[in-house]
């Protein structure tokens, strides 16, 4: 049985949530922030993972180059797509996201553009969305025993839900596996820096706990586990 399948069973009952999509309904738009960071297909490259999770997804760009590492590599692997699709607070604040989030009677439409991203690059066997908050998807695949091999965390913004992700799922990281941490700037803590609360979380997390190695460049950390 694929690993995929293995996830949907214990997911989703068996079921596919990608079958049957219409995706030719949709375009792609695989608008994202460091999609193709060298840390996601490196973290494949190094790992050779079954399971991967990416907790904040957005539209799926930075899933659909790990995916195709995958499938580029042959491995037998899924990506775990957590996120709401709902948006951030930042999301709602600014307008120029208005059009991304695609409102219908108030309510976002933001999977379908994920969802047929995933499609239409020909990706469905090697992702499996889960519509769920951080914590909630974390409790979810804890209490299924599923821990991923690579970890790619790109949720909140703020030090508080950016140390919530890190104190729970860094737990469920397999021993030896990489983190990716999205929106990890050198910049000072303050000042003009890019997510300064980000940098902090990660920053605080890692001084108290033993990890491997710690690297960083344009946006993004990268750290082993034990």
């Amino acid at each position: 049985m694929s690993a995929r399948q293995t996830v949907l069973d214990q997911l989703f009952f068996g079921r596919d949530p990608l079958k049957d999509f219409p995706a030719g309904k949709f375009a792609t738009d695989l608008q994202g922030w460091h999609s193709q960071h060298p840390y996601l297909t490196r973290a494949i490259e190094e790992a050779r993972p079954k399971i991967v999770v990416e907790v904040g997804v957005w539209k799926g760009a930075s899933v659909v180059t790990m995916a195709k590492a995958i499938r580029e590599r042959n491995l037998d692997a899924v990506v775990i797509a957590i996120d709401t699709w709902l948006g951030s607070s930042e999301h709602y604040l600014w307008e120029k996201f208005i059009p991304d989030l695609d409102f219908e009677f108030g309510y976002p439409r933001l999977y379908h553009k994920f969802a047929a991203n995933i499609c239409n690059e020909g990706l469905r066997e090697q992702v499996v969305p889960l519509p769920l908050d951080s914590i909630n998807g974390f409790q979810l695949l804890k209490a299924k025993t599923i821990r991923p091999d690579v970890l790619h965390i790109d949720a909140g913004h703020d030090y508080l839900s950016v140390m919530a992700d890190l104190k729970a799922w860094w737990p469920q990281l397999k021993d030896g596996g990489i983190l990716i941490g999205d929106d990890y700037f050198k910049k000072p803590l303050i000042g003009q820096g890019k997510w300064p609360e980000v940098r902090q979380a990660f920053d605080e997390f890692f001084a108290a706990t033993p990890h491997t190695k710690f690297e960083s460049g344009d946006g993004k950390c990268y750290v082993g586990k034990p």
